[in-house]
């Protein structure tokens, strides 16, 4: 491991974790060859934008949080256990239309995401569920840019019209 600044003195500890499954929910593997931490540009001289792998969208996602160090979770029961605990957990800070949280558990992982009603209430959450699970804000996929991207284009601008999933 490099360091670019050294980790504060006795209070954190550094983790390193990765996602074990894609935005579909299709395994990944992973090979690290080097870590480091601290402030380090860019490695990349041309824009990376359309490479394949490369997230190049680094905005929070105003209403999601990423909720992580979850039990291993691999059986249909087990993901509706978890999608039912954090639906309960979270329920007080409403949903993406103000009923029940939307909760996202990939099958074979660790972690899950929470939609919540809106942007306070995401940051509410975080404030009051900190000693009960261990979270941050989700980064947006590019997905979901594009999907922003096209309402945006058709005037919609996030109104009450829910986006399909299928593809074009």
């Amino acid at each position: 491991l490099e360091h670019r600044t050294a980790l504060p003195e006795g209070k954190s500890q550094l983790v390193l974790q990765f996602p074990s499954t894609d935005d579909y929910g299709s395994p990944e593997c992973w090979n690290v060859f080097k870590v480091w931490w601290g402030h380090k540009p860019t490695m990349a001289k041309a824009n990376v934008k359309g490479v394949a792998g490369v997230n190049s969208q680094s905005a929070l996602h105003p209403r999601k949080l990423f909720v992580s160090g979850l039990p291993k979770i691999s059986t249909d029961a087990e993901i509706e256990e978890r999608i039912t605990e954090l639906e309960t957990a979270f329920r007080k800070y409403g949903g993406p239309q103000g009923g029940t949280p939307e909760v996202i558990a990939p099958v074979n992982s660790t972690f899950a995401f929470v939609e919540l009603e809106s942007s306070s209430q995401a940051d509410l959450a975080m404030t009051e569920m900190q000693t009960s699970y261990r979270m941050n804000r989700a980064r947006r996929s590019r997905h979901e840019v594009l999907q922003e991207e096209r309402r945006n284009k058709l005037g919609g601008g996030g109104g009450g019209r829910k986006e399909s999933h299928d593809w074009d």
